[in-house]
This record gives structure tokens, sequence and C-alpha cells, in this order.
């Protein structure tokens, strides 16, 4: 009978820890998407880590706004411009600490719920900034604030590498005709082909031409006057040529 009891009081207690418990993302998983701080403004962490008396969720007031709930293994946060700033909550009795805020400082307030006659009464502890960045990471956000994930910066396109082009063509210089009018129009600009792209190769220049082969008598001949030559030499001449 009493295990069958302490079974029964263990579900219970496990069924009220999952639905009072916060349902966000963990606070390692959301930290990057946090808003940055304005210049003047401060930013206050609310957080409960514990356990004990989670049935009990009063809301948290500061300076008399609702900014959130109590719960177990839960955080929320506010923003707020420098200044001094009271939070509360309220059961049976009410808890509640003053908050000095100054520009661009994070502030950690712990909450818990202690025992009371009835229910239990909430409490509010500042504590230091390592203590409170390290019991946040676990914890659950069940804050009001709508999140937006930080957009990741788009990479530029690559630039297609420039493709050399066949041949080189360039374009004559535009030359402008004047009609009737006088208006100066601009002419058509003729696209022309580079010749070194287009042109076929030089053929190989042909070898020089031999000269004739010449007798000695021949040349003997063309340099002396046909009125002075001899006779002897004139037989030769006919010789050669027989």
């Amino acid at each position: 009978m009493r295990r069958w009891i302490g079974g029964f009081l263990l579900a219970a207690l496990a069924a009220c820890l999952v639905g009072c418990s916060a349902t966000g993302p963990r606070y390692s998983e959301m930290a990057e998407s946090l808003p940055s701080l304005g210049e003047n403004a401060g930013r206050i962490y609310f957080y409960r880590d514990s356990i004990l008396g989670a049935a009990v969720q009063p809301e948290v007031t500061v300076n008399g706004q609702v900014v959130g709930k109590s719960q177990p293994r839960s955080f929320f946060f506010i923003d707020r411009p420098a200044g001094t700033y009271r939070a509360s909550a309220r059961t049976e009795a009410e808890g509640s600490i003053d908050i000095v805020l100054l520009a661009r400082q994070t502030a950690y307030i712990e909450m818990s719920i202690n025992m009371g006659f009835l229910v239990g009464r909430p409490a509010f502890e500042r504590v230091a900034e390592s203590e409170g960045r390290k019991a946040l990471p676990s914890l659950a956000y069940g804050g009001t604030m709508p999140l937006v994930a930080k957009a990741a910066k788009a990479s530029a396109p690559a630039q297609p590498a420039p493709i050399a082009p066949a041949a080189t063509a360039d374009l004559a210089p535009a030359s402008t005709a004047t009609p009737s009018s006088g208006a100066p129009v601009a002419a058509p600009a003729v696209q022309r082909t580079s010749i070194a792209a287009v042109a076929p190769p030089a053929a190989p220049a042909p070898p020089p031409a031999r000269p004739p082969v010449r007798s000695a008598a021949t040349a003997a001949l063309d340099a002396t006057p046909f009125a002075k030559t001899s006779i002897n030499d004139l037989r030769l001449l006919l010789q050669a040529t027989r």
C-alpha cells in the first residue's frame, strides 16, 4: 500500500513538473538571438532554477507592471533605462527587491519559493554575474517577449571567371553625318575584326632565281663593244654557239 501511494505521489509530482515548467527554448539555444542593449539601457534577468514549490507560480511585477511568472527551471528578462526598480510577487505574502540598474549593465535576480503557512512565499535575491551566467544555460525561456533569430549574413555569390574571346574585335570610330536639318547624327558603328585574328599565315618567300650560266666568250663579248671585237674573238664566239 505504501509503495502504491509513493508511486502515485511521484507520478503526480512528475506531471506537475512537466505541466508547470516553461516550454520555451533553452538559454543556450537562444543566446545568439537576444537583442542588443541600447546606450542608456540595462538588462535584468529573472530566473528560478529550483523545483521546490513547483505548483506555486506567482506573477512578477516591476514597478507595478507584470513582466513574467516565477516558473521552476525557467528564466525571462526585461530591458529598462538606467534607474532603480522594484520587483515583487505575491501569494499569501509578498516578496520584493529593489534593483539599481546602470547603463549597459546586466543584473541577475534569483527567484525562489519558501515554505509558508498555507502556500509558498516568493523570494528574490540579486546574485553575482558569474553565478547568474552559470545558472542560465540549462533553463527554459518563460517570458512573453517574442524573440527573432538573427539572420545569417549572406555570402556574396562567386563571380564567374572572365572568358577570353577567340578573336579581338574593335569598333571603328563612329563618324557623324549632317543631314539637311543641320543636326549631327551619329553614324552606326562598323565592327571590324582584327587582321591578326582572321588573316592566314604568310606563305614563305620563294628562293631567288639563279642567273643563267654564261661562257667566258659571251661575257667577254658583252663587255667589249661589237665594233672593237677582234676577228679571232668572233671566230671563238661562232664556234661556241655551234
